[in-house]
């Protein structure tokens, strides 16, 4: 009884230590507490509008006599052409659908000048967890385990609403035909959506 008690605060503080490590690895609030995003579509692609308009210049016309009054011409720039800026295009999209978790919402790439991005919907709707990461798949379908091949966006921002995930250079819409999301912590997938 004596060796007991003569450990019980060092046992306690271990005991306590074993427990908040164990929490912050395996982070089980995330099962129960939604991250919401809220970004719209026309914050996935940012245009430059700090263009200035023309500048209009004001030049002294030269005379041959100082006393003259001197009379001026005004030049102006010719005005740019007016032309509609691009929108983003929809090329593909998909629904998600759960792996062994709960999963619903829509997944869409969009195209604007060249530049891709992937947006999941505002409908999107996966269950949260620890260390989930946003993976593109060249497989049209997600067949199970890890896969050997993707192309990595990083972390999910949040597992409610739209969002937006600029895609690199090296993402080419006729081979990437699938976003699957892993939770790396624990090496196994959250949700997946086939994109056509």
């Amino acid at each position: 009884m004596k060796f007991l008690m003569r450990w019980k605060w060092p046992i306690l503080g271990i005991g306590t230590i074993v427990v908040i490590v164990g929490f912050l690895a395996f982070r089980p609030d995330k099962l129960f507490v939604d991250d919401v995003v809220d970004e719209s579509l026309s914050d996935a692609f940012v245009t430059d509008s700090s263009a200035a308009p023309p500048a209009t210049t004001t030049t002294a016309a030269p005379t041959s006599d100082s006393t003259a009054p001197s009379e001026s011409s005004t030049t102006t720039a010719p005005a740019p052409t007016t032309t509609q800026p691009s929108v983003p295009l929809a090329i593909s999209t998909g629904a998600f659908f759960g792996i062994d978790h709960a999963a619903s919402g829509t997944a869409t790439v969009y195209e604007q000048d060249g530049a891709y991005v992937l947006r999941f919907e505002d409908d999107t709707d996966i269950q949260n967890g620890p260390d989930l990461y946003i993976w593109l798949l060249e497989d049209d379908e997600y067949s199970g385990g890890e896969p050997s091949e993707y192309i990595d966006l990083g972390k999910i921002k949040g597992n409610v609403g739209g969002q937006n995930y600029e895609l690199p250079a090296e993402f080419d819409p006729d081979v990437h035909k699938s976003v699957l999301v892993w939770c790396l912590r624990f090496s196994v997938p959250f949700a997946a959506a086939p994109l056509a």
